[in-house]
């Protein structure tokens, strides 16, 4: 099994902190064209924060963190790899934007729409495989939870032919930075309202303030900073929960409660996606389509992140209470 440490790699850090400096540097550099811009990178730096609560990063950082762990490989630069991959596709736009002046900031729709369907459709469809995989594992906890240990052949969820379907279409994952790509056919989208408010303004920056283009790219970078901030946290709080979870009955429980949680919210977010895509093309005007179109992601997405963790911490606790009473 990969060592275990309860501290984030070094280098996942040092990537972490380049991209903050690198922001904070070309707020610095451009500051003789006033304090504006410093203003729009906090706010762009909180967007990114933000947008790394949307319920989909959530739901595959936790869902691909118990998977590698579960192939005993480390997930420590999973929600890293897959914000970095995010991230890359909201850089090239605002670059685009930024140097042609704003010109093509409302010429995106096109570009946005095909974007979208192919963002929904990749998210959908992984998220939906994740959840039929790690579905696997909820079944084998449980019978580790329940005293009923698996034995070669018992099972045929765990051992048929579309367990080893699924098993071959995510083999691909077996290292936290191949999540980059994935992240970066996320990003397609490029629909949220986060990513909408930074492109319109860097698209702002560009037309009214003058600011040479470089000066404006600190606003992407420091989204990416952000986003990469809270998403690399996430994993590595799923990480350090999934491991916990690995010993006694009471932190086996834990471990089947948590893993359940993230399929079923990996299930729900795949499901809500593909009703969306079907809405967005039978019948777009409809209630359930403009319910669906305003759910509000980064909420949810902070509800599983604190369920996640009000889990952990009440399972950690009823453990110590339970050594201090033994």
């Amino acid at each position: 099994m990969y060592s275990q440490t309860r501290r984030p790699p070094p280098a996942l850090i040092a990537m972490i902190a380049a991209l903050h400096l690198a922001g904070i540097a070309l707020l610095v550099a451009g500051a003789a064209q006033g304090t504006l811009l410093f203003g729009l990178g906090g706010l762009a730096y909180l967007l990114g924060l933000r947008h790394a609560f949307d319920i989909d990063h959530i739901a595959v950082i936790d869902n691909v963190s118990r998977k590698l762990i579960d192939d005993e490989r480390s997930p420590a630069f999973v929600g890293f790899a897959f914000s970095a991959g995010h991230s890359t596709v909201v850089f090239m736009l605002c670059l685009l934007v930024v140097l042609t002046a704003g010109a093509l900031a409302g010429r995106l729709e096109g570009i946005a729409a095909l974007g979208s369907v192919i963002g929904t459709v990749a998210s959908a469809t992984f998220l939906s495989v994740m959840a039929a995989l790690n579905a696997r594992l909820v079944w084998r906890l449980w019978q580790r939870y329940a005293g009923r240990a698996m034995h070669r052949g018992e099972a045929g969820l765990g051992h048929g032919m579309g367990s080893r379907l699924l098993g071959r279409t995510t083999a691909w994952i077996d290292r936290g930075w191949k999540m980059y790509p994935l992240g970066f056919v996320f990003g397609l989208g490029f629909d949220t309202a986060t990513e909408v408010a930074l492109l319109g303004l860097s698209a702002g920056a560009a037309q009214h303030a003058g600011w040479p283009p470089w000066t404006i790219m600190a606003l992407p970078l420091l989204f990416a900073a952000g986003m990469t901030s809270l998403d690399s946290v996430n994993g590595w709080l799923m990480q350090r929960a999934y491991l916990w979870g690995t010993d006694s009955r009471r932190r086996l429980g834990f471990n089947l409660a948590i893993t359940a949680l993230s399929v079923a919210v990996a299930g729900i977010v795949a499901t809500v996606e593909w009703t969306g895509l079907a809405l967005d093309q039978l019948a777009p005007a409809s209630g359930l389509a403009e319910l669906i179109a305003h759910l509000p992601s980064a909420v949810l997405g902070s509800v599983v992140v604190a369920s996640c963790l009000g889990l952990w911490f009440w399972a950690r606790r009823r453990g110590r209470g339970a050594a201090l009473s033994g």
